[in-house]
C-alpha cells in the first residue's frame, strides 16, 4: 500500500499562517517591525557602518552576469539592491514598507548609487504587467508569504535566466531566542516560520530542481549598544509591558557578548542559498 506523498506547499502555508496568527493574537499591530522608521534607521546605519562581508559573499555567490536586469523582492532598505545598482546592474525592487523604501533611498543617496525602480507592494499584490521580465530574480530572507506555490511560480515566470532565494535552514538565532523568551512573555510555545528544507521540497513539488548551498555563522546581528539591542528585541518579541521588558533585559544581559562592532548574541545560524537556472 502506497503512502500519500507529503504536501510541502500546504505544510509551508500552514506553518506560515500559524506564525502570522500567533503574532497577531499576541498583540502585533498592523504595522510590522519594518514599518517603524526608527528600526529602519538603525538598520540603514548598520549597513553604512558595519562590516559588509556577509553581503559581499551573498552577492558573489550569485555570480550574476554583467549587464543583467535584476528584480529584488522584499528588498528592505537596499541591502542587496543598492550594491547591485552600484555595480552597474539595472535594479527593480518590490517592497511594501514605506519606511523601508525611504531607508533604501537614504542608503542609495549615501553611496551615490544610481536610481532604483521601486514598486511599493507585497509580492502577492503585484501583477505580471507591472513587474515585467528580468534576467535575475532575488528574494533574500523575504519569503514571509503564505501562498508560497503561486508566489514561487510568479518568480519563475518573470525570471529570464535565474532565481536566487536565501532562507533560514534552521530557525534564526532570534527565533531560538523567541523559543526561550516567548513562553515567558506570552504563556505559549513559539511557532517559527517554515525553514529552507521545506522550501526546497516546495520547489521540487512544483517541478523545479534547485541547487542548494549553506552559509554558517557563529555571531548574530551586531548592535552598537545594549540599548539598541534591547529596543530591537522588545519590538520583535512583542514585549510591551515593563514586566515583559525586564524579562527580555535579563535574557539578553545573560547572553550578550562584546564584539569588535559592538554587541551580539552568540549562536550558530545556517542560511540556505537556493537557486535554479532557466
Amino acid at each position: 500500500m502506497c503512502s500519500e506523498k507529503p504536501d510541502f506547499i500546504r505544510m509551508w502555508n500552514e506553518q506560515m499562517a500559524r506564525a502570522f496568527e500567533q503574532k497577531r493574537t499576541a498583540g502585533e499591530d498592523n504595522a510590522t517591525f519594518w514599518d517603524n522608521p526608527a528600526n529602519v534607521e538603525r538598520y540603514v546605519k548598520r549597513l553604512k557602518n558595519d562590516d559588509r562581508g556577509r553581503i559581499k559573499e551573498q552577492l558573489d555567490s550569485m555570480n550574476i552576469p554583467s549587464g543583467s536586469s535584476i528584480l529584488d523582492i522584499g528588498a528592505g532598505p537596499g541591502t542587496l539592491s543598492v550594491p547591485l545598482a552600484l555595480s552597474g546592474f539595472s535594479v527593480t525592487v518590490v517592497e511594501p514598507s514605506n519606511p523601508m523604501i525611504q531607508g533604501l533611498e537614504t542608503y542609495r543617496a549615501i553611496t551615490n548609487a544610481p536610481p532604483i525602480r521601486t514598486l511599493q507592494k507585497t509580492w502577492e499584490d503585484t501583477s505580471p504587467d507591472e513587474i515585467g521580465k528580468h534576467d535575475v530574480v532575488i528574494a533574500s530572507l523575504s519569503l514571509m508569504m503564505d501562498n508560497i506555490g503561486d508566489c514561487i511560480k510568479k518568480m519563475d515566470d518573470c525570471a529570464g535566466s535565474a532565481v536566487h532565494l536565501f532562507w533560514f535552514l534552521i530557525p534564526p538565532s532570534l527565533s531560538r531566542g523567541n523559543k526561550e523568551l516567548w513562553p515567558l512573555l506570552h504563556g505559549e510555545p513559539y511557532y517559527y516560520e517554515p525553514t529552507a528544507d521545506i522550501l526546497w521540497n516546495v520547489l521540487y513539488q512544483l517541478g523545479i530542481y534547485a541547487n542548494l548551498t549553506v552559509e554558517s555563522r557563529t555571531v548574530g546581528q551586531a548592535y552598537t549598544s545594549v540599548e539598541e539591542m534591547r529596543q530591537d528585541y522588545y519590538t520583535l518579541v512583542l514585549a510591551k509591558t515593563d514586566e515583559q521588558k525586564a524579562i527580555v533585559n535579563q535574557y539578553l544581559d545573560a547572553r550578550l557578548q562584546k564584539t569588535d562592532n559592538g554587541y551580539a548574541l552568540p549562536g550558530i545560524s545556517k542560511t540556505a542559498h537556493i537557486w535554479w537556472e532557466k
